[in-house]
């Protein structure tokens, strides 16, 4: 993950709410995932929320402002200080640590029970990653917490063919799952699912992406001829434009509760 990380730590910070067309600091972006989270909480009530991968804490913050968050212990889990810099003007509690090697006894005491919340941060551990990380949150969740997240995923091996061949064009270590494949995994890491809904997908501008990962012009024309070549348009997920092209991330909430075999908490 760290590769991919530290590629970004330019856009960290304060411009990263603004990036995307401000997708990540969007209220109404972000409705879904808040009112699935809202409905656990009504379920079980845990003395600590934790968003893993939490970026500058604008998803807390938006939670701390439901009556279903009220006496909780909002943390901000992210390993990029200047991230973390942002969710502490918040007014959030904070800890720097990455997602796959944080440690339940840094966020809760024994006796706590913990929520685990996360919103696109799957991806940053490729397709290598990805069920060693899962299998990390489970560890550190006991049998009964809760895991919801919003994960970029897609409903055919083609549209997730299609974009994982963008990002390995862009020389990013990013891979995305169908959400078949992303079920698989999770129930492989002791989730049991409890639904998945869909949630508003990531536009991705060409140009922008050029910014975020420094991509020359000729990058971007060769890419896109590319990914047009090998896959051609589709709809919702890869179309041309006059100067580039624009990818779409479609973008599902997993809500998961944690079930008996890794209850560590700990390792």
């Amino acid at each position: 993950m760290s590769g991919s990380v530290d590629r970004e730590l330019s856009i960290h910070g304060r411009q990263w709410e603004a990036l995307h067309g401000g997708y990540f600091s969007d209220a109404a972006a972000s409705i879904p995932l808040i009112e699935k989270v809202e409905e656990f909480l009504r379920r079980a009530r845990p003395q600590a929320v934790v968003d893993l991968g939490g970026g500058t804490g604008f998803l807390l913050s938006q939670l701390a402002r439901r009556d279903a968050a009220k006496g909780l212990r909002l943390i901000n889990l992210d390993c990029s200080e200047s991230q973390l810099a942002e969710a502490k003007e918040k007014g959030l509690g904070c800890l720097r640590a990455s997602i796959d090697d944080f440690r339940r006894k840094d966020l809760a005491a024994d006796g706590e029970s913990v929520f685990f919340i996360m919103r696109s941060a799957l991806h940053y551990f490729g397709q290598s990653g990805l069920s060693a990380v899962l299998r990390h949150v489970r560890r550190q969740a006991r049998t009964g917490e809760a895991f919801v997240h919003q994960s970029a995923s897609f409903e055919s091996q083609g549209e997730a063919d299609c974009i994982n061949e963008l990002y390995r064009l862009m020389r990013t270590g990013k891979w995305y799952p169908t959400v078949d494949a992303l079920r698989r995994s999770l129930a492989s890491a002791l989730w049991r699912l409890e639904d998945v809904l869909a949630a508003p997908a990531l536009p991705l501008e060409s140009q922008e992406l050029a910014r975020r990962y420094g991509l020359a012009r000729s990058d971007i024309v060769r890419i896109r001829d590319e990914i047009a070549r090998r896959f051609g348009e589709i709809e919702g997920v890869f179309e041309l434009s006059p100067h580039g092209f624009l990818a779409r991330l479609r973008y599902w909430i997993y809500s998961c509760v944690a079930v008996s075999g890794q209850d560590t908490g700990a390792a």
